[in-house]
Parts: C-alpha cells; structure tokens; sequence
C-alpha cells in the first residue's frame, strides 16, 4: 500500500506541479523540480527516495539524453560545427578559468579548484534540449547551433571530469590513454550503431513495436560499453541517440520518437528524474553564513561567466543582441557536470561536504534561474521565424 502511495504523489505533483505554475510563468521542468523539493524529505517529507525511485530517475536521465540525440538535426548540426565548435571552446575557456579561480578563492585545493574549473566550463545537455524543446526552438537554426555548443562543452567536460578522476603524479600516461578510449568509443558508436540500425530495422519494417524494443537493448549496451571505457551514462545516451537518428529516413524518425519514444520518456521516467534531482536538494543548509556565502559566489560567479561568455560569442560569430542573450542564459543550467564533479570531488576527497551540498544547490538554482528568464524574455520578446 505504502508503494502506491508513494507513487500517487509523485505522479499527482508531476501532474499538478507544471498546471498550477504555470500561472506564474515558471517552466514545466522548474515547477517538477520545485514540487521534489516540497514532497521530498528536506521538504515535508512525504517521500523518501529509495532504490526504486533512484532506478526511476536514471532511467530518466537516459531517456531525456537519448531523446535529445535523436532530436539532434544531424544535417544542420554539420552546417552549423564551425560556430558550434567555436561558442562551446569560447565560453569553456572563460569560464573553466573563471570557475578555477573561485573554487581557489573558496579554499579548495588544487584538484578540488580543478574540478570547479570543469563544472564551470560544462553544460547541461539534458535541461538546454528541454528547454529549447519547451520553447519550440529545438531545430531552428539557432538552438541546433547552441545544442551543438552544449553537445560539445559537456563531451569536453565528461573527458575532462573521467580523465581528473583518474590523474595522479604517476598515471600521466594512462590519462592520455583513457582519453584515446574514450574518442575510439564515440567515433565506433557513431559509425556500428548506423549500420547495424539500418539492416535490423529493415527486417523489422513490420513489427514497430520490436523496434522499439531493439532501439532499447542499443541504448543499454552502449552505456555498458561505456562503463567499461570509463564514459558518463547520460554522455553515452545521447551519443546513442545520434547515431540512431543518422540511420532513420525521416517518416522512420518522427515515428518512432513522437509516436512512441517520446510517450515513453515524457509521460513518466523524464518528469521523475527532475522531480528526483529536486528531492535531493537541501535547502536548509542556508541557516549555515559561511555556506550561503560559498553558494552566492559559486552560483553568482556560474551565471556571471556563462551569460557574459555565451553572449559574448554569440555576437562574435554574428548574431543579434537578444538571441546572443539568450545563448548565454541558455548555457547557465547545470546537472549532469556538477553531479560527477561532487561524486568525483567526494571520491577523491577534495570537496568537502559543505562545497558537495553547494553543487548540489547549484543544480537547482541555475536550473530554476534560466528557464525563468528566458521564457520572460522569449514572452516579451519573441524571435521572429526568419530571427531563429
């Protein structure tokens, strides 16, 4: 009895949450959010998150990454790889020394700087494709150039992130070969998956729902795989996703994801996922001075460096004054980097317990800040068909 209770709240705040504040103007994605944290157990503690809900919730984050594969327009991404390319090493730079220099200014030791460095210059793949999704901008030519850049800073990132884990004075060499692993299993997801897609799905033309199946068992052995080489799960989806979609024709495409992916995804493991993250926040860590102090410069420094560095090369390669702003509040979101940066700093023993529950925080602030501001400024000022 305990079990459907338990999962009558979560899907009646999944449901209600986004309807009542929307009124508000806060996005479907914040309002889950924002329901985890009244339902969870820094909340009112209605719901605990056990081993089930946390299977839920990574089921989820591999949906919403493998979803934001498939929705990747590979044609115009291509068109679009030299600014993409250029915005995502652009604001990783700046903001991957700007964040070193706040994690050192805090106390953090050089590895622990280091990791703060990487948090900084990633992105939020996951939260930017709902986003722009939820905005209807995912395949204009502007939010494919800015998925690409995010695409790119978070593959940097994970690299980044996997590499710091494993580097110490004595295993220099096989960092540099961890990174040739990590490429060599990218380059042979995006060439095999194709391949194979395109012969199983001919044989299958008349059974949809074993495609589903196939494209199911694909996903889950190339995050196996991936695990094996030492690559972020969500990392591994969304490469997945990819390289499913370069095999479709486009009938194949949209019936696939908007008749049956997205119905799986949308309706119960993505929503869960969010409302999860939201579970896992303590707000009450703020009644500690020295931790809000850590988290308003963490948090301020982050939104600082991301808007003033996605705005800045936005306008470098062209664009206007409003669609470079929202470039760079775009890129403020974070999840999946600043939750390996705390698993990783943890590990490691180079961030402490106050700079994990900051991290954490993080994720929830950027991700409530952001959707706010650009949906009031995609509102009030709206991006004509020919400006996306």
């Amino acid at each position: 009895m305990d079990l459907y209770k338990t999962f009558l709240i979560i899907v009646a705040s999944i449901f209600l949450a986004p309807i009542i504040l929307k009124r508000f103007n806060i996005p479907g994605i914040t309002a889950i959010m924002l329901a985890g944290i009244l339902i969870g157990p820094y909340g009112l503690g209605v719901v605990n998150i056990d081993q089930s809900l946390e299977t839920f919730s990574t089921f989820g984050a591999i949906f919403l990454m493998f979803l934001a594969g498939m929705e990747v327009d590979n044609e115009i991404l291509f068109k679009g790889f030299k600014n993409s390319l250029f915005i995502s090493l652009f604001s990783a730079t700046i903001c991957g020394i700007g964040g070193y220099y706040i994690g050192s200014f805090l106390g953090l030791n050089y590895l622990g700087a280091l990791l703060y460095g990487v948090m900084f210059a990633s992105n939020s793949v996951g939260i930017v494709y709902a986003l722009l999704k939820e905005l209807g901008i995912v395949k204009s030519k502007f939010g494919t150039v800015l998925l690409g850049a995010v695409v790119l800073s978070e593959i940097l990132g994970m690299i980044l992130l996997a590499t710091l884990s494993k580097v110490s004075l004595n295993h220099l060499e096989g960092s540099l070969v961890f990174i040739l692993q990590v490429l060599l299993y990218i380059l042979g997801l995006l060439l095999l998956i194709p391949f194979i897609t395109r012969r199983i799905f001919k044989k299958l033309e008349k059974l949809p729902f074993r495609k589903i199946h196939f494209v199911l068992l694909i996903i889950f052995v190339s995050i196996l795989i991936g695990e094996y080489v030492g690559v972020h799960p969500m990392i591994c989806a969304f490469i997945t996703g990819v390289a499913v979609s370069e095999a479709l024709t486009k009938e194949e495409h949209d019936l696939l994801l908007n008749s049956n992916l997205n119905a799986i995804g949308y309706s119960f493991f993505i929503p869960i996922f969010f409302l999860t993250l939201g579970m896992k926040t303590n707000i009450k860590m703020l009644s500690n001075l020295d931790n809000v102090g850590i988290l308003v410069s963490t948090v301020g420094g982050l939104i600082l460096l991301k808007t003033l560095s996605g705005y800045l090369s936005f306008r470098l390669i062209g664009y206007d004054k409003l669609r470079s702003l929202y470039g760079g509040l775009l890129t403020i979101p974070q999840v999946s980097a600043p939750l390996v940066v705390a698993s990783v700093g943890r590990d490691l023993g180079v961030l402490p317990h106050n700079f994990f529950i900051t991290v954490i925080m993080t994720i929830l602030i950027t991700s409530i800040i952001a959707p706010i501001a650009i949906k009031y400024l995609i509102d009030r000022y709206p991006l004509s068909p020919e400006d996306q």
